[in-house]
């Protein structure tokens, strides 16, 4: 048999039913030959004296411990009572911590069934008396236990604290004593209290109930029913009962223009508070909303930006940054109201030139607000601090702030200026590059005997093009307007043009015009020697083309606007061909242009 040893504690209800201390062991499942049958065995882990020894038997409570009432019940029976000696129920909490451990080695069915029993048996009110004791250690084994349960199910725990507050509110009505003090002992407020007063000087306790207090208030994990929202209805009481116990220390260490105690554990308190905060901005809507622009709580925390900790100025820098980031114009309009950005300016121009981690972080936000386009914030820093920020030149961030703005007064100035601008932007008639190529090839490949007389070349996009392009007003207007440039730019061709055309572009014409510039060529080239003035390659021939008059050409027929295409990267190929034509004799010329 494999043997699987834990370490436990046992005890021993004597006959006054009181819980005696054992020790603490090791316990082991094994076959006995003298009890007959599997059994637990506990091992003191001191000397290894054999502390319990027992048969497992279905019908004993070792087997079904969590589910027997009366123990759970005597046990917090014990924990609560006043006149229970301290260092009994020390030991009681400490067992109820191994045991909620030991639970976590269960299987999930059994870790289910054990939790819901420790919630039935009242294990959370049980709790909520231990944490108001004056005990440390106490108190440091309840929140783990707390912090068990709040793993678990914080569903549960949310449930209780509102069921608490509810009947607060019932009881105490009538009575404003009552009612103050009902709302100082609800458990998620210790909770708090003990995160705010921990005498750790790391914090290490604060740290752990920080991390609760983000569980219990992170929607991510809150359900939603049919008939109720988890959410609505615990953020409603958390922001009511509890949010101005959590940012009590914040409000009191801020009451002027620089925090009134600056030492080390005070700092680390407010960041892990500004922390919290900053998750309530980024998952709750409306509630954490109301609750900053009513407290004034921004203002609040940008006061912490004097702070001698730069870890803590960069907390407040964050958290304005987050509600930035939210590009909410309630938030905007909060800010500008109050001029919250002043001692954002005063940390950065005070920070002077040094490159840290507090300059890249002012930077990014103003950035932030410059590409974002956000235009309320943009003015109101133009307005308000143009003149303490325009010597920064190391970045291009407030400088880009300021062409914002003026943008944005250009278009204000011109309102219908920049309602054309959108228009054009938006209508913009742009010609795919492929297609272009494809219409060039199809024009080169088209025979001109298949043309009719007087017929125009047209891009066949331009037959084809859409409807909606064609009827509307802004195109029809382009379209007339490169008509017109067209036809301005049209240039004759020369009547004495070569019989020998230009590779460079291919020319169509009407008949009767094409058999009259081909008699003509061809009595020119018969007339004339490869040396002669009168010859085609001649420079000083009438009949010759220059380069650049056969790159650009267009011939107006009595059929419409002929186009001409050039192509300048085969002008080398354009040299080598006349080259070669020119060494040609004169009878293969004459043959050649002839047919």
């Amino acid at each position: 048999m494999t043997d699987t040893r834990r370490r436990v504690k046992v005890y021993t209800l004597n006959e006054d039913r009181q819980w005696d201390d054992r020790g603490t062991g090791h316990v082991s499942s094994c076959y006995v030959e003298r009890l007959k049958g599997m059994s637990l065995l506990v091992r003191a882990e001191s000397d290894g004296s054999l502390l319990l020894e027992s048969k497992i038997n279905p019908n004993t409570a070792y087997q079904k411990q969590q589910e027997d009432e009366k123990f759970l019940t005597d046990l917090f029976a014990q924990l609560t009572d006043e006149a229970t000696d301290e260092e009994k129920r020390q030991e009681l909490v400490n067992f109820l911590k191994e045991f909620c451990a030991f639970s976590q080695t269960l299987q999930p069915q059994n870790r289910d069934a054990f939790f819901k029993t420790l919630s039935n048996m009242g294990i959370l009110p049980a709790l909520e008396v231990i944490l108001g004791m004056d005990d440390a250690q106490v108190r440091s084994a309840a929140t783990d236990i707390f912090s068990y349960l709040v793993e678990y199910n914080p569903s549960m725990v949310r449930e209780f604290v509102m069921q608490e507050a509810q009947q607060n509110d019932d009881v105490s009505r009538g009575s404003l004593e009552m009612c103050v003090f009902s709302k100082d002992i609800l458990l998620i407020n210790l909770i708090i209290e003990h995160m705010i007063c921990d005498t750790d000087p790391e914090l290490g306790g604060a740290v752990l109930l920080m991390g609760l207090l983000r569980t219990l208030v992170d929607p991510e994990n809150m359900l939603a029913t049919a008939n109720k929202t988890e959410k609505t209805e615990f953020l409603g009481f958390f922001y009511k009962h509890c949010m101005h116990v959590l940012t009590a220390p914040l409000l009191a260490n801020t009451t002027e223009d620089k925090p009134s105690k600056d030492d080390f554990q005070t700092a680390q308190l407010l960041a892990l508070i500004l922390e919290l905060l900053t998750f309530c901005v980024e998952h709750h809507t409306y509630h954490i909303k109301n609750y900053i622009i009513n407290k004034d709580i921004l203002r609040r925390v940008l006061v912490l930006m004097a702070s001698k900790h730069a870890f803590l100025a960069l907390c407040a820098l964050r958290f304005k940054r987050k509600i930035i980031g939210l590009k909410d114009e309630f938030y905007n309009r909060y800010i500008m109201k109050s001029f919250l950005f002043e001692p954002v300016v005063k940390a950065f121009l005070n920070n002077g030139s040094r490159y840290n981690l507090m300059n890249s972080a002012i930077i990014e936000m103003f950035e932030f607000i410059r590409v974002e386009d956000i235009k309320s914030l943009t003015a109101h820093v133009i307005e308000n601090y143009w003149k303490a920020l325009e010597d920064v030149d190391y970045v291009q961030t407030f400088k880009g702030l300021k062409l914002r703005f003026e943008q944005q007064r250009e278009r204000q100035d011109n309102p219908k200026l920049d309602s054309m601008r959108s228009i054009l932007r938006n209508h913009r008639y742009r010609r795919d590059a492929r297609t272009l190529e494809d219409e060039e090839e199809m024009w080169f490949n088209t025979d001109e005997d298949d043309m009719e007389d007087g017929e125009a070349v047209v891009p066949p996009s331009d037959k084809t093009k859409n409807d909606e392009d064609i009827m509307d007003p802004i195109s029809k207007f382009m379209e007339r307007k490169k008509l017109k440039e067209s036809e301005e730019k049209e240039v004759l061709l020369k009547t004495n043009l070569s019989g020998r055309q230009s590779p460079s572009f291919k020319l169509s014409f009407s008949s009767g015009t094409k058999s009259n510039l081909t008699s003509q060529s061809s009595a020119s080239n018969l007339s004339g020697s490869p040396g002669s003035p009168g010859s085609p390659g001649s420079p000083g021939s009438p009949g010759s083309v220059s380069k650049s008059t056969s790159q650009m050409a267009a011939i107006t027929t009595k059929g419409g606007l002929v186009g001409l295409v050039d192509y300048p990267d085969d002008d080398e190929e354009d040299d080598e061909d006349e080259d070669k034509e020119e060494t040609l004799p004169l009878s293969k010329k004459a043959k050649l242009e002839s047919s």
